[in-house]
């Protein structure tokens, strides 16, 4: 049997490949610009590059196949993106599967990020019979529900995606803005630049917070940058009450990009999460915990997901 296949981790901004073995480990990985504003000729180009680096400097032969994890709504039966957000133009009706395959000349398996990354961790975290929510904070905002020994797709293969939730002020009930333009990495620079841009209206806001890692950097710094971290803790705690209301999980995992500065948030999300659920009567112990493959949970996932493909196994 070939030792590994190839995965893929598609992203607004990176793409990440690696080789994955069928424990799920890592022989090697590589990172390069996803090329997404380029739409989907971009991203095709990007992983070119990354396919010819990472099988050249390992003088990888024949592989067993693909797996690829991406952004966007996937509709896995036709192979196809069913929609995806403004930050990858032309990736919505794209047919990843069929272009993944004629590049590799192998078969390979599409799946929404978010569910290939939960589906990496319940194995590696013994969580393969319990009921499990994902919280992917990235550019923007993914996630995926496991339940009964597999991930939930639902019927329009939207299941997970609680970052086109809609959110606003409960005076104006017809104003409305998806949850993620405030939880995710991008969303965390959002709410930085707004303070920011109350507080002092000439400053370059953009400029001093492009993002949420810029947030994350300006800490020592920036009170404007702490008081963004802070509501968007308290935001997260918000979210993840509402999720144990709504889905009743034993566990919820937060991964993502978010979760590599982690050491910056993760105690005044505890404590948010703590007196959220004591003030409004949560009835239990929640169980939330941060994603122990970090960033790779994806990646992972999507070659696991490959090797567990009946008809990968049946060519191998």
């Amino acid at each position: 049997m070939n030792k590994h296949v190839i995965s893929y981790d598609i992203g607004g901004t990176k793409i990440t490949s690696g080789l994955i073995s069928p424990s799920g480990e890592i022989a090697d990985q590589i990172k390069v610009p996803s090329r997404a504003c380029e739409g989907a000729a971009g991203i095709m180009a990007a992983a070119r590059h990354a396919t010819r680096a990472i099988l050249g400097r390992n003088h990888i032969g024949r592989l067993a196949g693909g797996g690829i994890s991406t952004a966007g709504v996937v509709r896995k039966e036709q192979g196809l993106i069913g929609g995806a957000t403004d930050l990858m133009p032309g990736w919505s009706g794209f047919r990843v599967k069929e272009a993944f395959e004629s590049m590799l000349s192998q078969r390979v398996v599409v799946d929404n990020d978010g569910n290939c990354a939960l589906y990496a961790e319940a194995r590696r975290q013994s969580l393969m019979d319990k009921d499990v929510v994902l919280l992917a904070l990235g550019t923007g905002l993914g996630g995926a529900i496991y339940s009964s020994g597999v991930v939930r797709e639902g019927a329009f293969a939207l299941s997970g995606h609680f970052g086109q939730t809609l959110v606003g002020g409960l005076s104006d009930a017809d104003e409305w803005q998806p949850l993620e333009t405030a939880l995710s990495g991008n969303g965390l620079g959002n709410i930085a630049r707004r303070i920011l841009g109350e507080r002092n209206p000439g400053a370059d806001a953009l400029a001093l917070f492009p993002d949420g890692q810029a947030v994350i950097a300006g800490l020592d710094s920036s009170d404007a940058a702490r008081t963004a971290l802070s509501r968007w803790s308290r935001l997260l705690a918000r979210t993840c009450h509402n999720i144990q209301w709504n889905y009743d999980p034993d566990t919820i995992i937060i991964g993502g990009g978010m979760i590599e500065s982690k050491e910056a948030w993760w105690q005044q999300f505890q404590e948010s999460l703590a007196d959220l659920n004591q003030r409004f009567g949560l009835p239990c112990e929640m169980d939330v915990r941060p994603a122990v493959l970090g960033n790779d949970a994806a990646m992972v996932g999507a070659g696991l997901m490959a090797w567990h493909d009946p008809g990968m196994q049946s060519q191998s």
